[in-house]
């Protein structure tokens, strides 16, 4: 499957992810929070919260910061596409952009304006074996939230050893004790079950479950999500896409859209399986990928995606 999927997911996720984060050192650690579901933690200013919607923290709908932990494993690999020039081709000013450290770790950082007047803020840190992104933004006005936000990001610390369950920090839960296809990892802002729960840099040619989460400010539709993964599919890799079925079904309370689609993958027979749940702002994409065994794996997907609810 080579890197097709993390490039649809990169896309899915490319506009909440350039709402970017502002950084620079301090040494005061007060009100440091651990972040659930990751090994970061930061200081809360005064007012923000841990979000139930993300990894990170809000105050308001347009004032947050959010956590991207792991968003890569090479942090080093990662940074050579973290330019001034790529954010500049995104369309926002680049107002500042240097090189730091970050709790003991190289660091990149970037602060950025863009044109609705939107201040946005990045920060990625890492090493061979991990990154992490931290994103804030607010609006443009809001000069004494901006402040509180430049702080708590200079708080900003990261414990290799502490456990972490990736699946606490997510707005949703599912059951894979059943399932053929246990959790394996979080990646990027999506989270993937693979056969027996086995870690891999890459999964090509293999049968996958990812989990992909949304929000949004608004409510949002099962089509609205279809569609933005439809639009994807021919540009990444995935051709010939057919839908063989689809349906409205009930899991638990909730109302989704199911759907089975034959297509090819480096012009071989896949088969897709696609499920959308939505509960207001929140939203869920599952999607199975069959490689092999078609009837037995869209079995498992069907019976990993019946256990799912949102928390």
């Amino acid at each position: 499957m080579k890197a097709y999927l993390s490039r649809v997911i990169l896309k899915l996720l490319l506009p909440s992810l350039l709402i970017a984060s502002f950084f620079e050192r301090v040494g005061a650690q007060t009100n440091s929070v651990n972040i659930p579901g990751t090994h970061t933690s930061i200081a809360a200013p005064p007012g923000f919260r841990i979000s139930s919607n993300f990894k990170g923290l809000e105050k308001t709908k347009d004032i947050m910061i959010k956590i991207y932990d792991p968003y890569n494993t090479n942090y080093f690999k990662y940074a050579q596409t973290f330019t001034r020039e790529s954010l500049e081709n995104g369309g926002s000013e680049v107002q500042d952009y240097k090189k730091l450290k970050i709790s003991g770790y190289a660091a990149k950082y970037a602060a950025l304006q863009n044109n609705v007047g939107g201040k946005t803020f990045y920060l990625i840190f890492g090493d061979s074996t991990f990154s992490v992104m931290v994103v804030a933004t607010c609006p443009a006005n809001k000069d004494s939230d901006a402040i509180k936000l430049k702080t708590a990001l200079m708080s900003v610390t990261y414990n290799k050893d502490t456990k972490v369950n990736p699946l606490s920090g997510a707005f949703f839960k599912i059951n894979d004790t059943n399932s053929a296809f246990r959790f394996a990892k979080c990646k990027n802002d999506y989270y993937i079950f693979s056969a027996k729960g086995i870690v891999k840099d890459e999964y090509s040619g293999e049968s996958i479950v990812s989990v992909l989460p949304f929000t949004s400010q608004y409510s949002m539709s099962d089509e609205t999500i279809a569609r933005a993964i439809l639009s994807s599919y021919e540009q990444y890799g995935i051709t010939d896409t057919k839908t063989k079925k689809e349906e409205q079904i009930q899991i638990g309370e909730l109302n989704a859209v199911e759907s089975e689609i034959t297509a090819k993958i480096d012009n071989k027979k896949a088969v897709l399986y696609r499920i959308t749940l939505v509960n207001g702002t929140k939203a869920v994409l599952i999607l199975g990928i069959a490689t092999s065994d078609f009837e037995k794996n869209m079995d498992e997907f069907k019976t990993l995606a019946q256990t799912f609810t949102f928390k």
